[in-house]
């Protein structure tokens, strides 16, 4: 499923959340860095509109579907993905990379939303390893 916005074309090319799990372990094993956007409508709309965002998301290395409209898009395309919404992969995200001992960095809002935010998934995933919590101004 692509969408074009010239001159960048954004795919959706993590199908579904075991192809995202897969190709995230593959990359952790051989410390390959990644990108990850999770596309929704919102995000369409933005891009039409803004060409900073389509420049950024352009250079994203997965995406993947975030919202139905996107499902039902696809559909239509003809080249069906499922939905893998991002706030439901943190922790099998998370739970991946304390498997593969890969350290996470958080990002977020303010260091308290992030703080609370560490020591819940630290306590959820055992073996997680938070080495930055970043909050930007």
């Amino acid at each position: 499923m692509e969408f074009s916005f010239p001159p960048h074309r954004i795919a959706v090319n993590m199908p579904d959340s075991g192809a995202l799990l897969a190709e995230v372990r593959r990359r952790f094993r051989a410390q390959e860095g990644f990108a990850l956007a999770t596309i929704n409508l919102d995000h369409l709309v933005k891009l039409s509109r803004d060409p900073d965002f389509r420049r950024v998301y352009a250079a994203q290395d997965l995406v993947c579907a975030d919202g139905n409209p996107i499902v039902w898009l696809s559909k239509l395309a003809g080249k069906p993905v499922s939905l893998v919404p991002g706030s439901d992969m943190v922790v099998p995200l998370a739970s991946l990379a304390a498997r593969e001992e890969v350290p996470v960095a958080l990002m977020g809002s303010t260091d308290e939303a992030l703080s609370e935010a560490g020591a819940a998934l630290e306590e959820r995933v055992p073996g997680l390893r938070i080495v930055s919590r970043i909050a930007p101004p």
